[in-house]
C-alpha cells in the first residue's frame, strides 16, 4: 500500500547524495505549482484506493494553526509570498514544516482540532486497500466529464496537472498496482505524432493551444477520450 505522503516530503531531508530536493515529489526542476498537483493527485489516488491519509488532513489543520499559513491560504500561497516568489525556498519551507508537525509530541498531535474531520493517526490499526481502484485514464475522463479542472488541480496550469498525474501514478506504483492503460496512451500519443518525440505532452499542447493553459489540458482529456473509444473498440 502507498506510504503517507509525508514519508515522501521528508525523503528530502534523508541527504541522499543526489542533486537538491531530488526525488519522486520534486522530480528535475523543483517548482511549487508541479507539487502542488503531486500532492493532490498522490493523496486522490490514496482515497480512491480505499487507504486515504488522514496525517495529511491532520497536517493541513495544523500548518494553519501553526500561523504559517491564512486561513483558507495553502501552503504554496503563503510561502511564496513569505520568500518573495522564490520557489526552492518555499519547497524548503514546506518540507521543513512536515519535519516539525512530525516532530510534535502525542499530546500535542492529540490536541489539535483535526482538519475535515480527521483524527489522528492510529499505527495499530492495519491500513487495507480497496477491492476495486481506478485507473489514471478513469480519473482524467472524469474531469473531462465534470468539465471544470479547478476542483481536480486548484489551478488550470499544464505544470500542475502534469504533476497530479506523476503523484497519481507514484501512489498507484507504491500500492503494487500497475496502470499498464496510461503507457500504452502515451506511446498512442507518440505514435500519433500528438506528442513529438522528445517533448512531453505540456509542451507539445501548450504550443498547439498558443499558450492557454486550459485548452492544453482540456486537449490532453479529449485525447484520452478518444484513445478509450478505440480501445473499446478494438
Amino acid at each position: 500500500m502507498p506510504p503517507p505522503l509525508l514519508d515522501l516530503v521528508l525523503q528530502a531531508r534523508s541527504g541522499t547524495g543526489r542533486r537538491e530536493l531530488d526525488f519522486e515529489l520534486f522530480e528535475g526542476q523543483p517548482g511549487v505549482s508541479r507539487t502542488v498537483g503531486f500532492t493532490a493527485g498522490y493523496l486522490d489516488c490514496s482515497g480512491d484506493l480505499g487507504v486515504g491519509d488522514r496525517e495529511h488532513s491532520a497536517f493541513d489543520g495544523w500548518i494553519q494553526e501553526a500561523g504559517k499559513t491564512l486561513p483558507g491560504q495553502g501552503w504554496w500561497s503563503a510561502f511564496l509570498q513569505k520568500f518573495d516568489s522564490d520557489e526552492r525556498q518555499a519547497l524548503r519551507a514546506y518540507v521543513d514544516a512536515a519535519s516539525e508537525f512530525r516532530a510534535l509530541s502525542p499530546a500535542a498531535l492529540a490536541s489539535l482540532t483535526w482538519r475535515y474531520g480527521g483524527s489522528p493517526p492510529e499505527p495499530a490499526i492495519p491500513r487495507t486497500l480497496a477491492a476495486t481502484s481506478r485507473a489514471l485514464l478513469d480519473v482524467l475522463l472524469e474531469m473531462r466529464r465534470v468539465g471544470r479542472i479547478l476542483m481536480y488541480i486548484g489551478d488550470a496550469r499544464v505544470e500542475r496537472m502534469a504533476g497530479y498525474i506523476d503523484g497519481y501514478r507514484l501512489c498507484l506504483s507504491l500500492a503494487g498496482l500497475k496502470d499498464e492503460e496510461y503507457l500504452r496512451f502515451e506511446r498512442w500519443l507518440q505514435d500519433t505524432s500528438r506528442v513529438p518525440l522528445g517533448h512531453t505532452w505540456e509542451d507539445a499542447f501548450l504550443q498547439a493551444a498558443h499558450g492557454d493553459h486550459e485548452a492544453a489540458i482540456h486537449r490532453l482529456l479529449d485525447c484520452g477520450a478518444e484513445f478509450r473509444a478505440l480501445s473499446s473498440a478494438c
